[in-house]
């Protein structure tokens, strides 16, 4: 696999926590408080370079869908390099107002 496609998945899933953010209207202290509760503490700061880097483990991703109460996740689908609407600068956005398929 090329960076760059690693880089769309390191995208996807970082897009994947913001989008959830957003949604919720969580900030990234509230997602420090929230992950506290279940245990894993972490600095505000730390939380924020994760997520810039979208370089982070399984666990933490895991971790953040718990603390900030997800309990069903859509994932789009594989990045294909055509600019898939979770992946890029917009990507958070995109994903925080798509209604998922159950809902009408």
């Amino acid at each position: 696999m090329t960076q760059d496609r690693d880089d769309e998945w390191e995208q996807l899933a970082r897009n994947l926590v913001r989008g959830q953010l957003m949604t919720r209207g969580m900030s990234y202290a509230a997602l420090r408080e929230a992950l506290a509760k279940i245990g894993v503490e972490d600095t505000e700061g730390a939380i924020k370079s994760k997520m810039s880097r979208g370089r982070f483990t399984a666990v933490f991703f895991l971790q953040c869908m718990t603390a900030i109460g997800v309990e069903w996740l859509h994932i789009p689908g594989a990045p294909d390099g055509s600019g898939s609407f979770a992946v890029g600068p917009h990507g958070a956005q995109a994903l925080a107002q798509k209604k998922s398929p159950t809902e009408n």
